[in-house]
């Protein structure tokens, strides 16, 4: 049985995991204006992060259209031997985008099946979650151990962040409910995690070097951690002194550093900085 695995942008995976198991990534929109571009396709995270800081217009971001995901689905069942596509993407609290994937796979009227999976997460959460059923697949697994695998490997993923200013996810309508943080002592960098789909505040240190500390305390603290991405947008070197920090503490974690997606940072800011931490199975 041969599943193939569809995504989109903002799962923050590696080219060559992309390469290495065939995974279709469907790119999301970034908007300055009237100029559109495809994350990661007509522009790359360093031109974005350039012009972000540049610029005095906010950026927003678009999900992909049905037809976009209809023409994938297409091409990728168009080819040899596919018994079946397994579509794993951002969470819908978050975007539209699974619902423009639920969409497209309405308009097909035969074929293959294609599953549709709402990651309840994003960047390397929902990219722990598409490599689980990418590796689920290639081991031959079904529609059902693929999907259990993608859901799995999502909901073990723990995201944090603090941001510079909440006004990013405010403005872009992401904020959920670190929405009680607004109005409240204006100098912070908001602590904030991921869960259950939405944006939740955790505290609220009042300074760049106090949200740091208190990001890497609640990662080592996190319990069962099996690999950790320090993810950034504009601050590489905060990024590689706290993945330092991080493998000094935890000297038997595989611990990464990754820039997120351009359709992530219109939404957190260009100085944020985060980690996800997949957790070992309970």
């Amino acid at each position: 049985m041969t599943i193939r695995i569809v995504t989109d942008s903002t799962a923050d995976l590696e080219e060559d995991v992309i390469r290495k198991y065939g995974i279709v990534v469907v790119p999301l929109n970034v908007h300055f204006g009237d100029e559109v571009y495809q994350d990661g396709v007509t522009i790359t995270k360093d031109e974005f992060y350039r012009r972000m800081e540049a610029s005095a217009i906010l950026p927003r971001t678009s999900q992909p259209s049905a037809g976009a995901f209809k023409e994938t689905y297409d091409r990728v069942l168009a080819e040899e031997n596919v018994d079946g596509i397994v579509s794993v993407h951002l969470g819908a609290k978050l975007s539209g985008t699974t619902n423009a994937a639920q969409t497209a796979r309405g308009l097909l009227e035969s074929g293959p099946p294609i599953e549709v999976i709402d990651s309840n997460s994003a960047t390397v959460g929902l990219g722990n979650g598409v490599l689980a059923a990418a590796k689920a697949a290639a081991a031959g697994g079904d529609m059902g151990t693929v999907r259990a695998a993608a859901l799995d490997g999502s909901a073990r993923t723990r995201v944090l962040l603090f941001v510079d200013t909440l006004e990013y996810l405010q403005k872009g309508g992401r904020i959920g409910r670190a929405r009680a943080f607004l109005g409240t002592l204006l100098r912070t960098k908001p602590l904030l995690e991921l869960a259950n789909g939405e944006i939740e505040g955790i505290e609220r240190p009042r300074t760049r070097q106090r949200a740091t500390e208190r990001l890497f305390q609640t990662i080592v603290r996190t319990p069962r951690p099996e690999r950790i991405a320090v993810l950034y947008g504009t601050t590489p070197g905060d990024a590689e002194e706290l993945a330092m920090r991080i493998r000094t503490a935890l000297p038997d974690v595989e611990v990464g550093i990754l820039q997120v997606s351009p359709v992530i940072g219109v939404h957190t800011g260009p100085a944020a900085l985060g980690a996800a931490i997949l957790r070992a199975p309970a």
